[in-house]
């Protein structure tokens, strides 16, 4: 059987990004870049024996119908848009990766069968030539929809607390990881630090490493719901913490350590329970990612539209608020 080569660009989290605008010499040729916006690489690589060379793209905003949205443009070549619209310049640079590897994996792939790939490759050739068959750009409500869309599927589906290496003074990171196994940025929460200056960040105001002292112990599992609740997510129906056994690697090294630790915090290392996104929560992914609701009549002068999806731009005498 063959197996599909994977790209590493899959494995590219953080790239370095270089700032441009109109006055510092290093904005893209063309009105296509926007304004100002970010340029970044994607390594080069061989799949399959096929080269696919170093590429560069720009992240940038557009406004369309007043709202503000992130694109990624590749910087050369055809210069086509890379994945799909976002309202953060994360989300767009994760939404091109993406694309940007499956572009490559399915040109590296074997050749196939598939005559409904034939005709789609030709529908597209005919449009590039100029011929009727054509993209019909998504409307705004369209892309909201698919907004909203891969919002819910990208919510958490379990919680996990994983404990630190124990003999460099331990400590529990709280992880919360879609259904395939991701986990973003923000689901990544310490539950044994505190948090950014000025943060709630424990329910009884003391945060420190007396909750666990090294082990897996109840006070871990308190704070770990707290930081669910606040999150938007509860314990699914009749689902409990319980131990989970990670890669064979891991859990070798845990048995080495195991003769060294003190009794009682050998095990569980690492647990996992079901959560589901609360009622409350995903009503707020619908109000975030729905339609925009009508304004009351506004003073003299006054004018407010969405500028994205959770956030308005209201203006008064030419000036933004």
């Amino acid at each position: 059987m063959t197996t599909q080569a994977r790209s590493i660009v899959r494995e590219t989290v953080k790239p370095e990004y270089t700032r441009y605008t109109p006055t510092n010499g290093k904005k893209p040729d063309g009105a296509d870049f926007g304004v100002d916006g970010w340029l970044f690489t994607l390594p080069g690589e061989t799949l399959n024996g096929r080269r696919f060379p170093q590429s560069t793209y720009a992240a940038y905003q557009v406004s369309e119908r007043g709202m503000l949205f992130w694109q990624v443009r590749e910087v050369g070549g055809e210069r086509r848009q890379v994945g799909s619209d976002s309202t953060t310049r994360k989300g767009a640079l994760a939404l091109a990766v993406n694309a940007v590897a499956q572009q490559r994996e399915k040109a590296a792939a074997p050749a196939t069968r598939d005559p409904g790939a034939r005709a789609r490759g030709a529908a597209w050739r005919l449009a590039a030539e100029g011929g009727e068959c054509s993209q019909v750009p998504a409307t705004m409500t369209e892309r909201l929809e698919r907004m909203r869309a891969g919002q819910l599927a990208a919510l958490p589906t379990v919680a996990e607390i994983r404990m630190a290496y124990p003999l460099a003074g331990g400590g529990a990171t709280l992880r919360l990881r879609t259904a395939e196994g991701s986990t973003s940025e923000r689901h990544m929460i310490p539950l044994t630090e505190r948090g950014a200056a000025g943060r709630e960040n424990d329910p009884a105001g003391i945060y420190l490493d007396t909750i666990t002292d090294g082990a897996n112990t109840e006070g871990l599992l308190i704070a770990a719901g707290w930081h669910l609740m606040r999150l938007g997510f509860n314990y699914a129906r009749g689902a409990a913490w319980a131990p989970y056994t990670g890669r064979v690697s891991s859990e070798a090294q845990w048995k080495e350590w195991a003769p060294m630790l003190p009794e009682g915090h050998r095990w569980p290392h690492t647990v996992r329970v079901a959560i589901t996104a609360t009622a409350e929560h995903l009503a707020y992914i619908d109000r975030a990612y729905g339609p925009a609701p009508e304004l009351p009549d506004l003073p003299a002068g006054v004018s407010a539209h969405p500028s994205g999806p959770r956030s308005w731009q209201i203006c008064y005498a030419n000036r933004r608020f």
